[in-house]
């Protein structure tokens, strides 16, 4: 018995000891994290300390007091959106430190400072990598996460991500995008899923989806401005592997912090993943791609600098519908298309060498000698449609973009820019011959519906800009006008665009109420051949659009906002496929008469400046913004309430039109009487809704979840076939094509019916293990967990003829079939190392 009790008072004293081991020598610093480069403290700056995965919060001031449970060496991870950086500290007992994060600016000769230019309020949203990088549903494509943006509607398409996005009820093509002011011919690969741009070099992402700033171009939709990492203080990398992609990222300082280069990149490989699963028709080869970036930063001394960029992406993608010979489409879903053969090809490379002047704190000049080579290549052969085309719009540019200080409370923004532009066009072009025709027929041979056109069309031509802005703020009330010109000497055509924005702030209000208006013209001229003398039209205009909004901002504690704004867009000159405009003499489109033929009567146009269009709507974001590494949850809430109206003015003959004209009459008729009928555009959708929600549980798990609603796209409904009048020579088979209402008095007529709204929950689940060099991050994000049957429009099943059954809603991509019929949500999971 006794031996029972010493055993059990010295397993108190044991517990005892250990109970009271940790607050005997545990060792508190009230340190204060200090920026010599702004001479300011790091406020809000959320601290790890790396041995103990615990966090901490510095205050307004930088001040925060951190708990160790012992005296040693410790590391201290300073978790920014910039990314993590590491300081080393010994602890040797209670003590006040002053710890800096920055060294401080040298005098002249030294190190250029980095800073942040101050932007406008109205009609800019802006979102940070680390809110959205891990968003559920985006693939962890930061890119992606703007589909979840007030005023942005995504282009529903394969994958159920855009390869464009309609902002404001603009085109999805109209759209720029720009990254550290450089072009990108596109943003997503054809996968849908993915971008051409890595995460790791992301900082944060602008959408301007207003009348954005005047040093701005090229877009009557939105602009959206991709900031890259400014600084690489250590060597550092990351690498990532998922089902239908590989990425890596690697960045290092040299030259004693003076430079640095950061490399990243990707390689896709979903056609060797999903592709070879067998859940595919056969003849669909998935989209392959890759694309790269460099950066290159050295700066010789506080006023000059120089950068170097190189970016590049590439992707194909081709269907071959397998010629069986079999009459049954029940067996082969290509079977009506058999023997047709479509790829697409796309790729650009812009390569920049920048140069930074900054003589003073109020002088900053920027010179930027870029090219660009975009390129897109098709090749079709399907019953009457057969070409193959090639087209290079390159140019090489120097543009200068200035700032000025002119004083404590005005500061002037000016620049210009010259282009060479050098095109390439060249193959078979394919055009409808009637573009109002809802539903043409490819294997039409009697009376082709499409019409192939010989291209080949080289030429230069010189393009310049110029801009201004004049920021002037006066205590809480800021007015930023500004101007632009853009002028394109081919078709010797310019546009002149005026903008502005004014603010006002009640800082008295919560924690800042700000009231925002906006308003300007913007144009856009796309980079094709459309303009040439030969088969385009040389005397088309820049599209252009007349943007308004205006809206507030509140801000409530220290992460809270809510921000309300209304909008309207006025389209016009927009450019469309016109079969009617043309010129009474004109060049041979076909080359290879000009010998014996040079000249031809009306010589089509093919294209005009006549499409029309407008929206109205207003946006609401109700958002929480994350604290950096702490477990506080973040996200926000956006809706938009728009309407979208187009009119291609392009004349047509609606049935019970029997007048018999002659084709020069008809022409005339065409020029100058517009019987074409506004109607809803295909991408628009009233009601848009997304809930994001971020949470950190502890320093080894986040769970995220995205909910997104949106209302259907109109379409216009199929009211019969054509009789089955032709058949695919391939294996005979039996087109029957869709009929559409051409009486604009009926309720058929038009985009006038939408099927059931469009909704998902998507989640994600990351685990984090952390080491000494880095972390390993694993996730699986499930897509459409409630295995919503999402349609988009509806579809026409061309091996049937019309009935109850046919068409039927089209459903979107967003749940995966096994082979034994089960349904699946559509998943990811993957592997990323940071080092």
């Amino acid at each position: 018995m006794a031996s029972v009790k010493f055993k059990l008072n010295n397993y108190l004293i044991v517990l005892f000891l250990l109970f009271f081991s940790q607050p005997m020598f545990a060792v508190t610093l009230k340190l204060r994290f200090y920026n010599a480069k702004t001479e300011t403290g790091e406020k809000n700056l959320t601290v790890m300390v790396f041995e103990t995965k615990k966090f901490f919060q510095t205050d307004g001031e930088g001040n925060v007091n951190i708990e160790f449970p012992n005296a040693g060496e410790y590391t201290l991870r300073l978790l920014r959106e910039t990314g993590p950086t590491d300081i080393k500290i010994s602890v040797s007992g209670d003590e006040t430190r002053t710890v800096y994060t920055e060294r401080k600016a040298p005098p002249k000769g030294g190190i250029t400072v980095e800073g942040e230019r101050e932007k406008t309020v109205a009609a800019r949203t802006k979102v940070r990598y680390e809110e959205i990088k891990r968003m559920p549903g985006t693939f962890g494509e930061a890119l992606r996460a703007l589909e979840t943006l007030p005023g942005v509607i995504p282009n529903i398409g394969f994958g159920g991500g855009a390869n464009g996005i309609i902002v404001r009820g603009a085109d999805p093509q109209s759209n720029t995008f720009l990254y550290d002011d450089l072009p990108i011919l596109y943003a997503f690969h054809l996968d849908g899923l993915t971008s051409v741009i890595h995460n790791d070099l992301i900082k944060t992402i602008d959408l301007y989806s207003g009348a954005y700033p005047a040093n701005f171009n090229n877009a009557t939709g939105g602009v959206i401005e991709i900031e890259t990492v400014d600084a690489v203080q250590k060597t550092k990398g990351a690498f990532q592997v998922s089902l239908w992609n590989t990425t890596a990222y690697a960045a290092t300082p040299f030259a004693n912090g003076k430079g640095y280069v950061a490399v990243g990149g990707k390689y896709g490989y979903l056609d060797r993943t999903l592709g070879q699963s067998g859940l595919l028709p056969d003849g669909i080869r998935l989209p392959r791609y890759n694309d790269s970036q460099v950066k290159f930063v050295y700066n010789f001394s506080q006023e000059h600098q120089i950068a170097f960029y190189n970016l590049t992406a590439q992707d194909n993608f081709a269907i071959a519908a397998p010629n069986n010979g079999a009459n049954d489409p029940t067996k082969d879903e290509l079977s009506t298309f058999a023997g047709g053969r479509f790829s697409v090809g796309l790729s650009f490379r812009t390569t920049a060498l920048r140069h930074t002047w900054t003589p003073s704190e109020k002088f900053q000049n920027r010179l930027t000698l870029i090219n660009y080579d975009p390129i897109t290549e098709n090749n079709i052969s399907l019953g009457s449609i057969q070409g193959k085309q090639f087209t290079r719009a390159l140019y090489v540019g120097l543009r200068q973009d200035a700032t000025w200080t002119a004083t404590s409370q005005i500061k002037v923004d000016f620049g210009t820019e010259y282009r060479k532009l050098s095109f390439n066009d060249y193959g078979t072009e394919i055009q409808l011959r009637d573009p109002t025709n809802p539903s043409p027929n490819p294997y039409n041979t009697t009376n082709p519906d499409f019409v192939s056109r010989p291209l080949s069309v080289r030429g230069t031509s010189g393009y310049y800009n110029g801009y201004t802005t004049i920021k002037a703020k006066f205590g809480n009330f800021a007015f930023e006008p500004g101007v632009r010109y853009d002028h394109l000497e081919i078709t010797r055509n310019g546009a002149l665009g005026p903008r502005a924005t004014i603010s006002y702030t009640f800082p008295e209000v919560l924690n800042g109420l700000t009231i925002f208006g906006n308003g300007g013209d913007m144009a856009r001229f796309p980079q094709t051949t459309v303009f040439n003398r030969e088969t385009g039209n040389p005397n088309l205009e820049f599209e252009k659009v007349r943007k308004t909004g205006g809206g507030f901002s509140l801000k409530f504690g220290q992460v809270y906002e809510v921000k309300i704004e209304a909008f309207k867009n006025q389209f016009r000159d927009t450019i469309v496929n016109d079969p009617f405009a043309s010129v009474p003499i004109g060049l041979n489109p076909d080359k290879s008469q000009w010998l014996s033929n040079p000249l031809v009567s009306n010589r089509s146009l093919n294209y005009s400046n006549k499409g029309t269009g407008w929206s109205h709507g207003y946006e609401v974001l109700l958002r929480k913004n994350s604290k950096q590494g702490s477990r506080d949850w973040f996200g926000w809430v956006s809706y938009t309430w728009s309407q979208t109206f187009y009119n291609s003015n392009i004349y047509r003959v609606y049935d019970g039109d029997t007048f018999q004209y002659s084709a020069v009459e008809r022409q005339v008729i065409a020029e100058y009487y517009n019987n074409s009928k506004e109607q809803l555009a295909t991408w628009d959708r009233t009601h848009v809704a997304n809930v994001i929600y971020g949470w950190r549980i502890n320093e080894d798990y986040q769970l995220g979840g995205r909910w997104s609603y949106l209302t259907s796209v109109p379409y216009q409904r199929v009211i019969g076939d054509d009789g089955g009048q032709f058949s695919n020579p391939a294996n005979g088979q039996t087109f029957w094509n869709a009929r559409y209402s051409n009486n604009p008095y009926t309720a058929e007529f038009g985009n006038t019916k939408r099927g059931a709204d469009y909704h998902r929950l998507d989640i994600r689940l990351d685990k984090f293990e952390n080491y000494s060099w880095g972390y390993i991050n694993w996730y699986l994000e499930i897509v459409n967990v409630y295995l919503r049957k999402n349609t988009n429009g509806e579809s026409f099943d061309n091996s049937r003829p019309f009935s109850g059954t046919n068409p039927v809603p089209s459903q979107t991509f967003g749940t995966l079939e096994l082979p034994n019929r089960t349904v699946i949500p559509f998943f990811n999971i993957g592997m990323e190392a940071h080092f």
